[in-house]
């Protein structure tokens, strides 16, 4: 089946980019970026156009003030400030919810793409990996962390290119109405971000511990179902307080990191309120006569121009304040990004090939498999990753050659090598020494894709109808090529005794299946795939006598115009073959020929 080749680090894929000291979150968070397009641009341009629809509004509050409260204007006079002022509120409003709407839509987009190159990954590094890791630990990288990210794109990001944006523009309105206010406002402005650099500081380590915690709670609930029948029977399944100490843990981190978020953002209105009253307290002894500086001219300050300034002045706090209410985004979404950046790159986006993408791309091949004449293994050799370079490999020195067409069994005792020579076919694992080849030509990660199947002794049968589960295998398979792929499998008895046939759902939910009906399905998928070579892992394992006779008879079809590699430990596959090999401690210790005799089950 199609697929692509892990890293050559298979317990650890780090990228080494991701994963050196010299790695940056924030870099790499802005690397997702371009994955929201034009969002987040129109998300800045709806904020820049409120603010300058701020300063009509600003205007408008100024001449109604200066004109009731000084002038004794008449309420015709002043109509045409009422208008902008209502329009103002009204535009402002609308852009505020465009701008959310636009943050909101640029945040899901990156999501989306993140955990698609996330479950990318996961099928580049292949099973091996994804078993040595906690199912509880995927899902919280896929769902958890990936989410955490929502907050950094829709509302953090954006709002640091406003900081500095919206209070320029508004100094380069003040500023040539009053120099002393401008320069109080610039004064003050920078309490806001050492501050927040400060708080950023602890919140990113939190925030990184709550993940771990969250991690951890995730890892003892899934151990907890998925053991639930082994505790019940040994009369343990009682185990409140277990599950009471780690939801609390998790609780206190959590608690944690909402306290130093709101400890930040009272400090932040304790700043902005000092530095707004500031500004009052000059503009109200400008007006008594005790602090006659701040004009250009020496002209008096109206009412008006104050008031105006008065306005402006919080709108002015308002972006940084909205950063600091906000960078407890920044520290979980770098939180996060320590844990993501080793998976998927530190350019997961990007279209220019690295150094690591070339050992994951897929070969050229995939959509035309190469017919498989003859594949050698010559002195080939296989260490896992952490493996010490004095301990002897997983498999190997081996030498092997298998030839088109030839039925074989690869027997031996757990741990004799026979599932590391299988990830070496597919390419889930790397060869350390010697080499392997296909029709005389050197292969450096695995088989070509399409070259090989793979059935194991689990079948994955997905929430859909039983034609989507045999599409897995070919995409663009008619309704009469699944059948015929069910009849080989010896499944069209079964399947005419369905009630929707190809449409009858499966999975959860759905149609039930045997565990030898799951295992011929999976034959099926075989069938339909048509690779020049299958590798079985123990097809019958586990199997009644009943379902094993057919499986057997499934695989003698399966094997007549194609090349058979079978890990099996039962003796009733062995008049399947005609060849054995025997491993033992990661070598080739028995390769013979065997008798040519009718399997059991043989139609």
């Amino acid at each position: 089946m199609s697929r692509t080749t892990a890293s050559s680090d298979v317990a650890s894929p780090l990228h080494a980019d991701a994963s050196s000291p010299e790695f940056v979150p924030r870099r790499w968070l802005e690397t997702l970026a371009r994955a929201g397009g034009h969002w987040p641009n129109i998300a800045i341009g709806c904020a820049l156009l409120s603010t300058l629809v701020l300063l009509a509004q600003a205007w408008s509050i100024a001449r109604l003030a200066q004109g009731v409260a000084i002038e004794r204007e008449s309420l015709m006079t002043l109509w045409p400030a009422i208008a902008v002022l209502a329009a103002s509120l009204s535009l402002r409003g609308a852009l505020g919810g465009l701008r959310s709407y636009a943050g909101t839509r640029a945040s899901q987009q990156i999501r989306r793409r993140l955990r698609e190159r996330l479950l990318q990954r996961f099928a580049e590094l292949g099973p091996l990996w994804v078993h040595r890791q906690h199912r509880a630990s995927l899902a919280n990288r896929v769902w958890d962390q990936v989410e955490s990210l929502h907050g950094y794109y829709a509302d953090f990001r954006p709002q640091t290119r406003l900081a500095g944006l919206i209070p320029l523009l508004l100094l380069a309105v003040v500023f040539p109405l009053n120099w002393a206010a401008g320069l109080i406002l610039a004064i003050t402005a920078p309490l806001v971000p050492i501050f927040m650099i400060l708080v950023g500081i602890a919140a990113r380590k939190r925030s990184r511990e709550q993940f771990q915690e969250m991690d951890r709670m995730g890892r003892h609930f899934m151990d907890l179902l998925t053991g639930l029948k082994t505790l019940k029977l040994f009369g343990s399944a009682r185990r409140g307080a277990q599950v009471e100490a780690v939801s609390h843990a998790f609780r206190k981190r959590t608690m944690r990191v909402l306290r130093l978020a709101f400890l930040s953002s009272t400090v932040l209105e304790f700043f902005t309120a000092v530095s707004i009253a500031l500004l009052a307290v000059y503009l109200g002894f400008h007006f008594l006569g005790h602090l006659q500086f701040g004009t250009w001219d020496e002209a008096p300050l109206t009412l008006q121009t104050a008031l105006f300034i008065l306005v402006l002045a919080p709108e002015f706090y308002q972006p940084l304040r909205e950063l600091g209410v906000h960078y407890h985004a920044k520290a979980e979404a770098e939180a996060a990004a320590l844990d993501l950046a080793p998976i998927v790159g530190a350019t997961p986006f990007s279209r220019q090939q690295t150094p690591d993408d070339v050992n994951t791309a897929p070969p050229r091949s995939a959509t035309r498999p190469i017919a498989l004449s003859t594949l050698r293994l010559q002195d080939v050799s296989v260490r896992h990753a952490g493996q010490l370079p004095d301990t002897p490999p997983a498999l190997g020195p081996l030498s092997l050659q298998i030839t088109a067409g030839e039925r074989i069994a690869i027997t031996g005792c757990s741990g004799a090598g026979k599932s590391t020579l299988l990830n070496l076919l597919l390419g889930f694992v790397e060869v350390a020494d010697g080499m392997l080849s296909l029709n005389g030509h050197p292969l450096t990660q695995g088989l070509p894709a399409g070259t090989a199947t793979w059935v194991g002794q689990e079948t994955v049968v997905l929430s859909g109808t039983l034609a989507d589960n045999l599409r897995l295998a070919k995409p663009q398979a008619s309704d009469d090529e699944l059948e015929a792929a069910l009849a080989k499998a010896d499944l069209a008895t079964w399947h005419a005794s369905l009630p929707h046939g190809l449409a009858t759902p499966l999975g959860e939910g759905g149609q039930p299946l045997s565990g030898g009906q799951a295992r011929r399905l999976s034959l099926a998928r075989a069938f339909l795939h048509d690779a020049p070579l299958v590798l079985l892992d123990e097809p019958t394992a586990s199997l009644d006598a009943e379902s094993e006779a057919r499986v057997i008879r499934a695989l003698q079809r399966l094997g007549e115009d194609r090349t058979l590699l079978l890990l099996t430990h039962r003796p009733e596959l062995l008049p399947l073959c005609q060849r054995l090999i025997r491993l033992e401690g990661g070598r080739l210790v028995e390769d013979r020929h065997l008798q040519a005799t009718s399997p059991r089950g043989d139609a």
